[in-house]
């Protein structure tokens, strides 16, 4: 792969210069917990929790004069919107492949409350509706179709999403970490192929200015199993020919387990 040093180079081989196609995050792999309704219950819940934190700091920052204290609020902001928005991804993703399986469908659309032009879609799992972007894949396969709906009062402490808050945290928390280290690496790998693919760009430039030059391919000979025969050896020597197959990697299905460990809290 190349990079940004690439270029101090006079000299690429063209098989060098192919473009990358980005990695889809849509293609992580994901665990599937027993107890996935339940789940995406509590990290939904979570995340309403930590907007409302967000926006409450976000007020009280005007307030505070002194650096210190500042400081101290800047600090809770910006764990408050990662954490939200990080739960909110996950929460997203999940409901997304539920529902290209048809483990989930869309109850309806309603509208941002500020916004015009942003819609969400309400989606129904094992009987609980959470509100999720309405993304252009949503709408494709669920037609728009706006709905009254009101969604439930964000809750204010985190005994009022489960009176354990140590195992609320540390369930979410162990349902997130797997994901958000493969969303690290997909993130990373495509900015090192977003990279290559500039570097790409500019050295077909730097070609065409003539300021490289660009090698041609030579194939490898393929290696003989027998050895060269001497002069005037009555047997002919047969020539091998290799054969590369090309196998497209194996996409791994979702599969959504369907015991649960307790029972769901449906919203009324």
């Amino acid at each position: 792969m190349l990079k940004q040093s690439s270029l101090e180079r006079k000299e690429f081989k063209h098989e060098e210069l192919a473009l990358m196609k980005k990695l889809d995050f849509n293609d992580i792999e994901i665990i599937q917990p027993d107890n996935l309704g339940q789940i995406l219950i509590w990290t939904s819940k979570l995340a309403e929790y930590h907007h409302a934190k967000f926006v409450e700091f976000s007020q009280k920052l005007n307030i505070f004069d002194e650096i210190a204290e500042r400081e101290e609020i800047n600090n809770k902001i910006n764990f408050y919107r990662k954490s939200r928005l990080l739960e909110n991804h996950i929460k997203d993703f999940y409901l997304k492949k539920l529902l290209d399986q048809g483990e989930a469908t869309v109850k309806g659309y309603i509208k941002h409350p500020i916004k015009q032009d942003t819609n969400y879609a309400v989606i129904s799992y094992q009987g609980y509706n959470f509100v999720s972007f309405a993304t252009p894949e949503i709408i494709e396969k669920f037609p728009l179709n706006f709905i009254d709906f009101v969604q439930s009062e964000a809750p204010k402490t985190l005994a009022d999403i489960h009176p354990d808050e140590a195992l609320l945290l540390s369930t979410v928390q162990n349902f997130i970490r797997p994901f958000k280290e493969q969303y690290k690496k997909i993130k990373s790998k495509n900015k090192e192929i977003k990279e290559h693919n500039r570097v790409v760009y500019k050295i077909y430039i730097k070609i065409k200015k003539k300021e490289a030059t660009l090698q041609k391919s030579t194939g490898s000979k393929p290696q003989e199993s027998n050895p060269k025969p001497i002069e005037n050896s009555a047997a002919p020597v047969e020539k091998q020919v290799a054969i590369q197959k090309n196998m497209a990697p194996q996409e791994k299905a979702i599969t959504v387990i369907k015991k649960r460990k307790f029972a769901l809290n449906k919203d009324k």
